[in-house]
């Protein structure tokens, strides 16, 4: 009958535009105060809408997602708290004796439990307080109403088990008070009204014993001694019999409540977990930090058999913020289960996600008896690392594609038998250069590895994502679109006259949603004073003045370091007041200390402002990192390398410019970014704001939001797309070298080339063919012709190659074990024979090439590092031509442990900058050198101290990277100790450093005393032993 009632009403315009307006008001809401704007005869009608579309989603069997969205948005366009509301709520659904705010949330969280929403239900109920509801003296009503509050919280589950916990007292509560109103109760009715009404109290304590045992179980969890869905059934049941044919509001309501009850249950953390003794102790631990129940995208994901033990490959497609860490933790433990000396590399795609990644795993999988361990910064293997990488039984390895790169390269044993790849953020195969080496990676591991199984983990990967499953040996491919927040891709504009100040906004449909109309735009006008002159300005400070709330962060998106720096500058000046937490002051004090001066950075630190970029130390973006995830920052001004860097989870972004480099974001750049806006459980939605100050930007932005994630693609695409081409440059004498010039592509497949000829010298020639058909690209061609021609191009590739080449195989091996190209190889092998000072082994001591007193000897080193095409040495001013002899300076000072600041000083194109300007781009600058010296000087030394066969580490590379001159600082520097405490807190390594590992270092950290601080404090050091330890806490988290 509800249902006909329904049909007829929404073929009435007025009432098909209510339903509108409700809708856009779920939206709007988010963005401005707004106002329904109807009248009390409209607002009646809302409600009445709302009412029968909850009751009627509420009482079918099967679920109608269109109709419980629906009542889900009606119900939030109800202004509860608003007394006119509130009266036609209770003159419409209201209960006798029950309060109408507990009634009303009460079917608000059902809907959205129903509707799987869950967490936007739990996020909604935080306005929900008990102050709020008024228990009635009636014995019948405050039965009901504590059970419907008693709910209301197993719901919510705020502060993990607080909720449940109070929902148990809320029944006991009941039960005392029992003897002291049943009795007064009964008492008002004749003798058959009366059985009757006992007869509804025992329904309704049966419903309560549903309650009770359901949070017992949510607290129990797998020792619940009983199959929870059929105790719930057992006391459902027995209610609805004593009810009988009458009350049929009351029958009604149990039977929400019964399949509430069971909504919980199955969604509970304990739910479809308890088939591995591993993973309920993880399950286990995650209940005590609060986490009681899967996300629904967790929950699909194992429903599609995730944990499919006959795939070769899973690749999960989900959202940021989905619960994919727990999904790949789960698939490890079983990984561990089917064989206990299983060894698990998790690939990520830059050194900052590796330190998070390490944390996040050692946190959930230690205690479980699973080791947990990280490569090194460094992209070289030095002999302390190769030592640890070895001495520790490790279960489970956290490297960036580069340095797991070399060490299958080198073959080294800790990469030598692993039973799983996880591919992290796995759309990253299709970024440019370093796509290319991750796919080319995973073909060799594909190869070299036939009994390792892959699990690919990306929030998006367009195209024939089946494809790469066949390709990785046949699996699973599941696609999960459930968002943990809502995203809102809002444009704005501030319209200003001399009589005019308003906001003028945009929602923007994308190729992932298109929840909007194409016009769902509007004005409103503008609540602030705004300072600034220029209209992007004006939008930038009301966006951070609108949408930033306490204890969220906002991100600003900008275009370069300088940029970010001066937008961090902006915000600051407009901001009036800030409470600094101690941690931040903390890590200013820090900072300053490690530049060895005050810095704008740290000012615009105290205000809750950060500045993220590659202009930063690595130690302060991870003491940033650390105070975003703790809720401490307020605004974070970032470039586009946070895209690919690090992942943590923001409530809004605006993104100050569309562009990135000398082009517009790519769709996967923008969606990366813009996939973090709305944290799950703290924000319903994600606002994704976009400045359209002009009719470019905003065309612009609008280009790129409605292009989905670049289609899924291989490498050698280009290649085989350019085939005319590129048999072109094979015919000519030098061909091969254009090509890396060309394509950007060719130089990581160069690379490939070369190991397949290093490892296969004897291949014949259908093996040869064989190696491309194994590629990707073969799996994505569709026509048998478009595969032949393809491998007779691979084929010419290669042979090319092997002719050029087959003379110096020496060569190509030094190149395979190094990543550096053949020509620059030869390049070494020349200076190596005609330069002493290369040649001489005694030169590559430590004190003989740090030397502050003389440089010439690391100033020739740096001298062929810097012809090598692969480092590209140099300085970023046009004024300052490049100098080795200064370059040499920077690392030595560097080296021995100078601050900052005063090796900015040392090149005259960074002294003259401004202080912040020049800290800014010398640390980029110094970052760049580190990297490429150290990866040039162990190619350099390699080959000059080495064979072809095998090439001897060294601790030479690591020193520069990390800034130490000798063994054990720089053993602590591989753990997260600050580069200046690393010199002192060395002296904590008595005897052979051979004799530890990374436990027992890690171990003997943690255990130092106050005391012990206090002594190993760097000499010229303004923090104090304490708080030196508690930075280092933080870092080697």
């Amino acid at each position: 009958m509800n249902r006909q009632i329904l049909d007829s009403l929404i073929q009435d315009e007025s009432i098909r535009s209510l339903l509108e307006k409700s809708a856009d008001a779920y939206w709007l809401s988010e963005i401005y105060d707004y106002n329904l704007g109807i009248s009390n005869n409209e607002q009646e009608i809302l409600v009445r809408l709302a009412v029968l579309y909850s009751t009627l989603s509420l009482s079918e069997e099967s679920k109608n997602t269109k109709n419980l969205e629906y009542a889900y948005k009606l119900l939030l366009a109800i202004k509860i708290e608003d007394s006119n509301y509130l009266s036609l709520f209770e003159k419409i659904a209201g209960i006798d004796e029950v309060d109408n705010t507990l009634l009303y949330y009460f079917l608000l969280s059902s809907i959205a439990l129903k509707d799987d929403n869950t967490i936007s239900a739990r996020i909604n109920l935080k306005q929900f307080y008990s102050d709020n509801i008024i228990i009635t003296e009636d014995w019948k009503g405050r039965v009901l109403s504590k059970i419907l509050y008693a709910l209301i919280l197993l719901i919510r589950k705020d502060n993990g088990f607080v909720d449940v916990k109070q929902a148990l007292q809320t029944i006991t509560e009941l039960q005392s008070e029992q003897e002291k109103f049943e009795e007064n109760y009964l008492q008002n009715f004749q003798y058959k009204e009366e059985v009757k009404e006992a007869l509804s109290l025992l329904a309704l304590y049966h419903t309560s014993k549903a309650v009770v045992e359901t949070a017992h179980y949510l607290i129990d969890g797998y020792s619940y001694p009983k199959r929870i869905e059929n105790v719930i059934r057992v006391h459902i049941d027995m209610a609805d019999k004593l009810l009988g044919n009458t009350q049929n509001r009351l029958k009604d309501i149990i039977k929400i409540i019964s399949n509430d009850l069971k909504s919980i249950c199955q969604n509970s953390i304990w739910s479809h977990t308890a088939f591995q003794d591993k993973i309920r102790l993880l399950c286990e631990k995650k209940s005590q930090s609060g986490i009681l129940e899967l996300l629904p995208s967790q929950r699909n994901a194992l429903a599609q058999k995730m944990l499919d033990v006959y795939a070769n490959a899973t690749i999960l497609q989900m959202p940021t913020s989905a619960g994919k860490t727990l999904l790949a933790e789960f698939n490890i433990i079983v990984t561990k289960s089917l064989r206990s000396d299983a060894k698990i590399i998790y690939v990520v795609p830059s050194r900052a996600l590796v330190n998070q990644v390490y944390y996040d795993l050692k946190s959930d999988l230690s205690d479980l008896g699973i080791c947990v361990e990280k490569t090194s910064s460094a992209i070289e293997i030095d002999p302390t690392e190769n030592e640890f990488l070895t001495c520790d039984k490790i279960d489970i390895l956290v490297s960036t594609p580069e340095k797991l790169d070399l060490l299958i390269r080198r073959k080294h044993p800790s990469v030598n038998d692993i039973s799983l790849f996880i591919i992290d953020e796995a759309h990253t195969i299709g970024n440019g250069q370093r796509g290319a080496r991750l796919e080319l990676l995973m073909a060799i591991l594909k190869r070299e590895r036939p009994n390792a199984k892959f699990m690919l983990l990306s929030p998006f990967l367009h195209g024939k994502k089946d494809v790469m499953a066949e390709w990785l040996g046949g699996g699973n491919t599941i696609q999960i679109d459930w968002k943990p927040a809502e995203k809102l891709l809002i444009g704005l504009k501030n319209h200003k006259t001399k009589h005019i100040d308003e906001i003028k906004y945009e929602l923007l449909a994308s190729a992932y949603d298109t929840s909007f109309k194409s016009e769902t735009k509007g004005a409103f006008n503008n609540p602030y004073k705004l300072q600034s002159s220029s209209e992007k300005d004006r939008i930038l400070e009301f966006a951070s003045k609108h949408f930033a709330e306490t204890g969220k962060t906002q991100l600003i998106l900008c275009y370069g370091r300088g940029t970010a720096n001066k937008r961090a500058g902006f915000i600051y000046n407009l901001m009036n007041s800030f409470v600094e937490t101690e941690e931040i002051a903390l890590v200013r004090k820090y900072i300053d200390d490690e530049i060895g001066k005050e810095t704008t950075l740290t000012k615009y630190l105290s205000k809750g402002i950060a500045i993220h970029h590659a202009g930063l130390s690595d130690e302060a973006k991870l003491l940033i990192e650390y105070l975003i995830r703790e809720k401490q920052i307020k605004y974070v001004c970032a470039t586009t390398t946070i895209a690919e860097g690090v992942n943590f989870p923001v409530s809004s972004v605006f993104f100050d410019d569309y562009r990135k480099g000398d082009t517009v974001l790519s769709s996967n750049d923008f969606w990366n970014i813009a996939g973090r806006a709305g944290r799950t459980l703290v924000d319903n939605f994600g606002k994704i704001i976009m400045p359209f100050h002009t009719s470019k930007s905003e065309d612009v932005f609008k280009g790129i939001i409605q292009r989905s994630s670049d289609e899924l693609a291989s490498v050698l695409a280009e290649l085989f797309i350019n085939e005319n081409s590129v048999r072109f440059y094979l015919s000519k004498e030098n061909g091969i070298y254009d090509l890396v010039r060309e394509y950007s592509s060719f130089s990581p497949l160069f690379q490939y080339f070369v190991h397949l000829l290093t490892t296969g010298q004897n291949t014949y020639a259908m093996e040869v063919e064989d190696l491309f058909k194994d590629s990707l690209q073969y799996y994505l061609l569709e026509t048998e012709e478009q595969k032949e021609r393809f491998v007779q191009l691979c084929k010419s590739i290669y042979q090319s190659i092997e002719l050029k080449y087959s003379g110096t195989l020496g060569a190509l091996q030094f190149a395979d074990k190094t990543g550096f190209s053949v020509p620059s190889v030869l390049k070494i092998m020349r200076e190596k024979s005609q330069n002493d000072i290369i040649a001489n082994l005694a030169g590559w001591q430590p004190n003989v090439m740090f030397n502050k007193r003389d440089n010439s000897n690391l100033t020739e080193k740096i001298k062929v590092i810097a012809t090598l095409k692969e480092t590209n040495l140099g300085t970023d001013s046009k004024e300052a031509p490049f100098s080795p002899e200064l370059i040499a300076k920077m690392v030595t000072a560097w080296v021995k442990g100078d601050k900052l600041n005063s090796i900015s000083l040392i090149h005259p194109s960074y002294k003259t900058l401004k202080d912040d300007e020049r800290m800014t781009e010398f640390m980029k600058k110094m970052n760049d050198i580190r990297f490429k010296t150290s990866w040039g000087l162990s190619a350099l030394e390699g080959i000059v101290k080495g064979n072809q066969d095998e090439i001897q580490d060294s601790y030479i590379p690591s020193l520069v990277y990390y800034g130490v001159d000798s063994e054990k600082p720089l053993a602590l520097r591989m753990l997260g100790i600050p580069r200046s405490l690393s010199f002192s807190l060395a002296n904590i390594i008595d005897g052979d450093l051979k004799n530890f590992s990374y436990s027992s270092l890690r171990k003997k950290i943690k255990g130092l005393s106050a005391s012990d601080w206090d002594n190993f404090k760097p000499k010229k050091s303004n923090l104090t032993g304490d708080e030196w330890r508690r930075i280092v806490e933080i870092l080697m988290k």
